[in-house]
């Protein structure tokens, strides 16, 4: 109700202006074939009634009986909704679009990184500097590994008849698979 009273009201504003205008200049140019108020009536307001129908409702009136017109509606809600694929198209495109590819998934600068702070860890303090061609064997065999724990792991979930993949499906996978570390 606050919105059409909302409406009703910059309608309202925007009429009395435009009937002030056309008074004051159909007083400059002589009487007219329409007169847009009548004169000499007054609301309690102190507002000069109109003679031409509005096209929002009176505020006296209840909505139910009431119709909007395409000049009262507001104007966000003409806008053209975006198209969406259906949930999981998008997922398959990527699906075999990697599959396809058979360039390196995970980003050359952040695994170098980890690979370097492993290496201050693990190795003795004089291995400091890797090869080009090391950097890029580690990661393959890297990829490969987390590749087939996934597949795996997948496996294992669907055995349990789920869609999604959970820590235990990989907890299974590589207790089952001898991969990695032992739990």
């Amino acid at each position: 109700m606050a919105r059409t009273k909302h409406f009703a009201s910059r309608a309202r504003d925007r009429n009395r202006t435009n009937a002030t205008a056309s008074s004051s200049a159909a007083a400059a140019e002589g009487p007219s074939a329409t007169p847009t108020r009548r004169e000499g009536s007054q609301d309690e307001g102190g507002e000069a009634q109109q003679t031409t129908p509005t096209t929002t409702p009176p505020a006296g009136r209840k909505k139910g009986g009431t119709k909007r017109t395409k000049q009262a509606m507001p104007k966000s809600s003409n806008k053209k909704k975006t198209f969406r694929y259906k949930p999981g198209t998008v997922a398959l495109r990527e699906i075999r679009h990697f599959q396809k590819t058979t360039k390196l998934l995970i980003p050359a600068a952040s695994f170098i990184r980890q690979v370097r702070s492993v290496t201050q860890i693990f190795a003795p303090p004089d291995v400091t500097r890797w090869t080009a061609e090391a950097l890029m064997a580690i990661q393959e065999a890297a990829e490969d590994f987390l590749i087939g724990l996934f597949s795996d792991a997948m496996l294992c979930a669907i055995h349990a008849r789920r869609v999604t993949l959970m820590r235990k499906d990989f907890e299974l996978a590589r207790r089952l698979g001898g991969k990695g570390r032992p739990l």
